[in-house]
């Protein structure tokens, strides 16, 4: 059974305890592969790149400022190499690593507008991009079953389904047809859930995936406010 884990840190991590508790959940997954959004390439991020590297994982991630969101990728496979999923777009939103085992792009998609042209790119490349699955914080999804019916409308809805189109497959939904469950809610009185956090795979590696579940525990208990995505995939 390989694994793979995404998990958005709030905005690197925070304070130090935050970090190593992160940290902490992360190691308890056992994962093959982790994909950390809103990591930040400062003191704090440089301190949990350094504890998932001593447990053995390889780990990657795009050039950015201290304070900027961006993705981690770290791997138990070999990490052959790493890049940037569009020369034209910011690479802290969609940066891809190449293992021994799958080609993967860690995703951190930027709010409202800003965010259109990464998903045309995904669109517009994805399918020859050669990656098998593309995870992690898509701050996305359909006004039906991805939100609470109160809470405010996504920016851009269409996008997923239009991505889907092409021929990846939401791993979650195709598991999980009519249930609303959520990993991000809003931090106001409505606590309004959103499903942002996803997991979109070329068909033969959906065919192989076991399990595809939320773990709400370190959204629960304040680790992040995000719920971590745990896809389990048959070994070939």
């Amino acid at each position: 059974m390989k694994t793979v884990v995404t998990i958005n840190i709030r905005h690197g991590g925070g304070t130090t305890d935050r970090v190593d508790a992160l940290v902490t959940r992360m190691l308890g997954y056992d994962a093959d592969m982790l994909v950390v959004s809103e990591f930040r390439a400062n003191a704090n991020g440089a301190r949990l790149q350094a504890a998932l590297e001593r447990s053995g994982y390889a780990t990657s991630h795009p050039v950015a400022a201290p304070r900027q969101n961006s993705v981690l990728i770290a791997s138990r496979w070999p990490i052959e190499r790493s890049w940037a999923f569009s020369q034209t777009l910011e690479s802290h939103h969609l940066w891809c690593a190449a293992t021994t085992e799958m080609a993967i792009c860690g995703v951190y998609m930027p709010q409202g507008a800003a965010k259109v042209s990464y998903w045309e790119s995904l669109i517009q490349h994805g399918v020859g991009s050669g990656i098998d699955l593309f995870i992690g914080d898509f701050n996305t999804g359909n006004n039906d079953l991805d939100k609470d019916p109160g809470g405010t409308k996504f920016y851009g809805p269409e996008l997923p389904g239009r991505f889907i189109g092409t021929g990846y497959i939401d791993i979650w939904r195709a598991r999980h047809p009519r249930t609303r469950e959520y990993s991000w809610f809003s931090p106001t009185k409505a606590n309004n859930g959103f499903r942002l956090d996803h997991a979109y795979a070329r068909p033969g590696l959906n065919e192989r995936v076991v399990s595809c579940e939320f773990d709400h525990t370190p959204r629960l208990l304040n680790e992040t406010d995000h719920s971590a995505l745990i896809v389990s995939i048959a070994s070939d």
